[in-house]
């Protein structure tokens, strides 16, 4: 049942492939986008903190098209008032638009009182998307491994975020978008490289479902992306090096970049900050950090 009342759900940032785990692995981190959302007379969309300057504030908003996809398949013909709290910095590599993809379905949702399974969300989702490794842990929060099923639906199994871990996450002042990270991959890799990265992104699952984590480092090495993307994000060889000099269990590019993203127990976490950190200044740029937690609820909607 539509409701006119504003609804509320919260929607967490995302590192994607963990190394070798190219579109199919992620995990859903503790940091979030607030999406505030009722149904209008004309569309209206305010926004705050991350993207305020830059993100558009009218029906070509991220947003708002998600919550109208949904809007379609309940029969809503109406608008929207969509208001963003921003916290997830943009262009970064840790699900910005994937949060804000699947932040207007859960609200547009909640808001018409119209439920689609987690296949249809997620389907929906990763057609506005592109790929499912971000708004899988953004959906269903903790570890995710998506796959294709023989219909080539993308579907995705939720496994609870390691414990014990935690997320140290260096971010540079610099912006690499999704399209230009991906038109630098190569449209063929060599046999031997995906052999390599088969069994890579295997032991990765292997070890964040286990607690099993040494060896994890060797395991979150790359063949597929990350070589082809390193000279769009300077110091990303040397940040992941530092890191797991510093004993964190692995590190990685963060999704299609440019944050560099570190896996270390509590105890160690200021450790690996302080390194990377280290490492950031010798590259020319500012970088800044934050240690997160996972997140295994995904998106919720708030009272």
């Amino acid at each position: 049942m539509m409701s006119d009342e504003l609804v509320r759900v919260q929607v967490p940032a995302t590192t994607a492939n963990l190394g070798p785990g190219f579109d199919c692995l992620g995990i859903a981190l503790g940091l979030y986008n607030i999406v505030e959302l009722r149904v209008s007379a004309e569309p209206v969309v305010e926004i705050a903190g991350e993207g305020a300057e830059t993100l558009p504030r009218n029906e070509t908003n991220l947003t708002y098209q998600a919550a109208q996809r949904v809007a379609a398949e309940a029969g809503y013909e109406g608008h929207w008032h969509v208001r963003q709290e921003n916290r997830i910095p943009l262009a970064r590599g840790l699900g910005s638009s994937s949060a804000a993809i699947v932040g207007g379905i859960a609200a547009a949702q909640q808001a018409l009182g119209y439920e689609m399974d987690c296949l249809e969300a997620l389907a929906l989702a990763v057609e506005m998307e592109g790929h499912p490794d971000n708004v899988a842990p953004a959906l269903l929060g903790g570890l995710t491994v998506c796959f294709e099923q023989a219909d080539e639906t993308k579907v995705a199994l939720g496994l609870e975020a390691p414990e014990g871990l935690l997320a140290v996450v260096a971010i540079p002042d610099f912006e690499v978008s999704t399209a230009a990270a991906r038109e630098v991959l190569p449209e063929r890799v060599a046999f031997g490289d995906a052999v390599f990265n088969t069994g890579q992104a295997a032991a990765v699952v292997a070890m964040l479902a286990s607690g099993r984590y040494e060896g994890l480092a060797d395991a979150m090495r790359d063949r597929l992306h990350q070589p082809y993307r390193a000279h769009l994000v300077a110091g990303m060889d040397e940040l992941i090096r530092a890191a797991i000099d510093a004993d964190a269990k692995g590190a990685a590019l963060s999704g299609s970049g440019p944050t560099i993203v570190a896996l270390a127990e509590k105890d160690n976490c200021q450790r690996v900050e302080e390194a990377m950190l280290s490492a950031g200044r010798g590259t020319g740029r500012k970088w800044m950090s934050r240690i997160l937690a996972f997140d295994n609820d995904g998106v919720k909607v708030m009272e």
